[in-house]
C-alpha cells in the first residue's frame, strides 16, 4: 500500500501554507450534486442500519467507516490519504470518523484545540512517544468532510491561522464536567454537554476574533487541519438548513491509540473496544502497537 507522490499529493507550496497556517484546503472529493445524491440516498440510509457497527449501543456514530462501504471508500481515496501522506508520511492509520451535524437553531462550538484527545474525560484516547510530543512532526491531523454546503449561515468551521505554533491554550488533561442540559441546547458556551471555558491555561485569554479564518465549503468537498490549531464553528441561524459533516482522523503508527483502554467515555456514554480497530489507509503498520485492519474494498 506504498504511496508515491501523486496528482492528489500536496505541492511543495501547499505544505509550506499548511504548516504556517495549520489548515489547508478546501478540495473537492466529489462534485456537490454527487455528494448530495450519495448523501441523501445512501450514506444517510446507511447509517440507521447498525447491526454490524462497531458500538452498538451508541448513539454516536463514530467509526461507521469499519462497517460501511460507502464511508471506507471516502477515508481510503487518494484524495484525501494522498494530501493526508504529504504533511505526515506514507504510514497511516484512520483510527476514527465522527459525525458533525449542526441543526437550525445549534449554537457555535467554542474555540478549542486538542493534543492527545482526553475529550474532557480524563483519558487520552492518543499516546504517541515522547519525541513525538517534543517535537514538530505531524502525527495526527483531521479531515473534514462536507456531506452538504457549510455557510457562514448554517454554522461552517473556523480558525485562528498560525495558533499551532503558539503555546497551547487549552490543557485538556484537566478533565471536565458533562452537562446534559447543554446537549439538549447546544449553545454558544458549550461543546455537546461541556465547556472549552474550564480548560483553559489562560483564564482570561480570549482570541483575537478579527484574525479568524472562515471555511465555507461545498457539498463533497474537504479541508486537512492540526488539531492544535484553534478551531470551532458558527451557529446555524438558518430556518431549515442542517449542515451534515463528517471527520476522518489520522494517525501515525508510532501513536499508540486507546493505549490500556477496554472501554472509553464520549458524551456521556461508555463504548466497548472490542470491536474496535484501526484501519490501515496508507504504507505499512511496522511498530505493531495498535490493532490494525486493512480494508476490506
Amino acid at each position: 500500500m506504498s504511496r508515491n507522490k501523486s496528482i492528489y499529493s500536496l505541492t511543495d507550496e501547499q505544505l509550506e501554507t499548511f504548516d504556517k497556517q495549520g489548515f489547508i484546503g478546501p478540495f473537492t472529493l466529489f462534485d456537490s450534486e454527487q455528494m448530495k445524491e450519495l448523501w441523501n440516498k445512501r450514506i444517510r440510509k446507511e447509517l440507521l442500519y447498525r447491526e454490524d457497527c462497531v458500538f452498538q449501543n451508541s448513539r454516536l456514530n463514530y467509526d461507521r467507516h469499519l462497517d460501511l462501504k460507502s464511508l471506507q471508500q471516502i477515508v481510503t481515496s487518494p484524495v484525501i490519504v494522498d494530501k493526508v501522506a504529504s504533511i505526515m508520511g506514507d504510514d497511516l492509520l484512520c483510527w476514527r470518523t465522527e459525525w458533525f451535524p449542526k441543526y437550525p437553531g445549534d449554537g457555535g462550538t467554542e474555540w478549542h484545540q486538542a493534543k492527545r484527545f482526553f475529550e474532557f474525560e480524563n483519558q487520552p484516547k492518543l499516546t504517541p512517544p515522547e519525541h513525538l510530543l517534543e517535537g514538530e512532526k505531524y502525527w495526527v491531523v483531521t479531515v473534514w468532510i462536507a456531506m452538504t454546503d457549510a455557510t457562514l449561515e448554517n454554522g461552517c468551521m473556523k480558525f485562528m491561522p498560525g495558533s499551532h505554533k503558539e503555546n497551547w491554550f487549552f490543557d485538556e488533561s484537566k478533565g471536565n464536567n458533562f452537562d446534559q442540559e447543554k446537549v439538549a441546547v447546544n449553545d454558544n458556551s458549550g461543546f455537546f454537554g461541556y465547556s472549552w471555558e474550564n480548560l483553559k491555561v489562560d483564564s482570561s485569554w480570549k482570541p483575537d476574533e478579527s484574525k479568524a479564518v472562515t471555511m465555507e465549503v461545498k457539498a463533497g468537498q474537504f479541508f486537512v487541519f492540526t488539531s492544535k490549531c484553534l478551531h470551532g464553528s458558527f451557529p446555524n441561524i438558518s430556518e431549515t438548513d442542517t449542515r451534515f459533516a463528517m471527520a476522518a482522523r489520522y494517525v501515525i503508527p508510532e501513536v499508540a491509540v486507546y493505549q490500556n483502554l477496554k472501554t472509553f467515555d464520549a458524551l456521556g456514554e461508555v463504548l466497548d473496544l472490542d470491536k474496535y480497530a484501526t484501519l490501515l489507509v496508507s504504507g505499512e503498520d511496522k511498530v505493531g502497537i495498535n490493532k490494525v485492519k486493512e480494508p476490506w474494498l
